[in-house]
């Protein structure tokens, strides 16, 4: 059974949820011999979390044809794929930035932070750093939303299987170099950074029943 077949079993075998043991434990990318993540609760108290899953060798990314089978760049063809392409138009897309809309948050110093529009790419190969550049062919499909038209190149990364789930799922392969990169940048958001608090010895019990008692909005509910 193929990578891609193995991943759709295990959608129709019943996963109506969908947390990192199940991804872990039922092998959804291939066999995972260890795993590291962390949770951080940002938008309102919501939670997300940033998993990185550690392949056993057998099911290790070797070539594009296999990185094209799990993580896709580009819009579905809404008459052959018309769910896929509902889930990902409204939950993949990078709002329109650079010249063709330079006032949004993520422009820095007239720049998009997270360097949208993507060049055009017919084909999924590896960079000169070791990252991969996704396929993201100048094929013709546009999503129109709000006079807004956007095409390929303001594509996030997904995986198709995933998205079933109704919800953001941000997918990239971490290989080679770039995995370090991976673990301080997005699982420990920096490698030399720490949250200290000194003290005289003098404790405020106030802040300490605060600190004990918060309850946020994601637990309340």
């Amino acid at each position: 059974m193929s990578n891609s077949e193995q991943r759709n079993s295990w959608l129709n075998s019943g996963h109506q949820t969908l947390d990192a043991d199940k991804l872990i434990d039922n092998g959804f990318f291939g066999t995972t011999v260890a795993h590291i993540h962390t949770i951080e609760f940002q938008k309102r108290g919501l939670p997300h979390i940033h998993l990185l899953i550690f392949l056993h060798p057998q099911h290790r990314i070797r070539d594009s044809h296999y990185i094209n089978s799990m993580i896709s760049a580009q819009l579905p063809n809404p008459q052959l794929q018309p769910l896929l392409y509902a889930k990902v138009t409204k939950y993949m897309l990078h709002g329109l930035c650079n010249v063709d809309n330079p006032q949004v948050k993520c422009m820095v110093n007239g720049k998009c932070s997270k360097c949208f529009p993507k060049e055009y790419r017919e084909r999924t190969d590896w960079a000169e750093d070791s990252y991969l550049l996704y396929a993201r062919p100048n094929n013709g499909l546009v999503f129109e939303c709000n006079g807004a038209r956007f095409i390929n190149q303001y594509m996030i990364l997904y995986c198709p299987q995933l998205l079933l789930f109704d919800c953001h799922l941000n997918v990239k392969i971490s290989a080679r170099l770039g995995t370090v990169k991976y673990l301080s940048k997005y699982i420990y958001k920096g490698s030399d950074r720490a949250t200290m608090e000194i003290s005289s010895g003098m404790q405020d019990k106030i802040k300490a029943h605060l600190d004990s008692r918060f309850i946020g909005p994601t637990e309340a509910y």
